[in-house]
């Protein structure tokens, strides 16, 4: 069962969910130190879509450090920050973000708890390359004390109802009665 939750366009500790429609770093302004518990986000492609003009490498990783720098100091001790990413593209040679952000985010002290893939099956065609499918999802905390509800994303099990079938255990279910851990490939 669903409740309706109200989003807002703009920070207030009384507001669960806020999505803002521009320079988040506007935003972050307003932000309190260690006011919020989880910070997703789809940073620019830098790819020079409609909403972006692209950038070198180097002026967009100081771009990306400046935005993770302050996400770092509004996230609370037990909060999480979902960082999506995909390549950067430059003459065709590709720079997987994901691994030049890493260090920015190890060095103000955040530790990776995982590197999801996302596997999808649309987007660009490539011609002198196979076409990428799969964008990652670094996953950071503060502490080792960080919030994680494995029972809420729980996903079915390939083999519902499964028993152990020699041992100790011989009877017993073999699975989570919940549910499997959907792991860090994601197919959609």
């Amino acid at each position: 069962m669903f409740r309706k939750v109200n989003i807002s366009k703009k920070f207030s500790l009384n507001e669960q969910i806020v999505v803002y429609p521009g320079d988040c770093l506007d935003l972050m302004k307003t932000i309190p130190d260690g006011a919020l518990q989880f910070i997703v986000t789809s940073s620019p492609y830098n790819i020079g879509k409609e909403y972006e003009k692209k950038l070198n490498l180097h002026n967009y990783l100081d771009q990306q450090a400046t935005v993770i720098k302050e996400c770092a100091r509004t996230l609370s001790d037990t909060g999480s920050i979902c960082w999506q990413v995909g390549n950067y593209v430059n003459g065709g040679a590709i720079v997987p973000l994901d691994t030049v952000l890493y260090p920015m985010f190890d060095g103000l002290g955040l530790k990776m708890r995982n590197r999801i893939i996302w596997h999808f099956e649309h987007g660009l065609h490539c011609s002198k390359r196979f076409s990428g499918r799969y964008e990652t999802i670094i996953w950071f905390t503060k502490t080792k004390d960080y919030v994680f509800n494995l029972d809420s994303v729980r996903i079915p099990q390939k083999y519902p109802g499964k028993k152990h079938f020699k041992g100790p255990r011989a009877g017993q279910y073999s699975c989570n009665p919940l549910g499997k851990n959907p792991g860090d490939l994601w197919v959609n």
